[in-house]
């Protein structure tokens, strides 16, 4: 199905953009402290954003590569933080990297 442009809709690729939104607003709410894969996956679930653990930890890796939040990988449950450039990018005081959908400011 196309949209009024003529251009396909990639459903995959507005959720994973989605997802890492939904990641730094939850790991922003989270600060000082950082939050479990656990909580980020409830998180996404509540939004609705189809989400598995592995989806997840794919797009934290991604959100990582991108100096975005540190991730803690030792033992069975990850846990993230947001970086300083994660918490201007998070406050709109930094240019978000392409593949993030970040809602226009207010």
């Amino acid at each position: 199905m196309a949209n009024p442009l003529g251009q396909a809709i990639d459903i995959e690729r507005a959720e994973r953009e989605t997802l890492r939104w939904v990641l730094l607003t939850a790991l922003w709410h989270a600060r000082p402290y950082g939050a479990l894969e656990t909580l980020l996956a409830a998180c996404a679930h509540d939004i609705p954003v189809r989400a598995s653990a592995a989806d997840i930890r794919r797009e934290l890796g991604w959100l990582k590569a991108h100096g975005l939040v540190t991730i803690d990988e030792r033992g069975p449950v990850w846990s993230a933080e947001l970086t300083a450039h994660g918490m201007d990018v998070y406050e709109y005081r930094a240019d978000a990297p392409a593949g993030i959908a970040r809602p226009p400011r207010w």
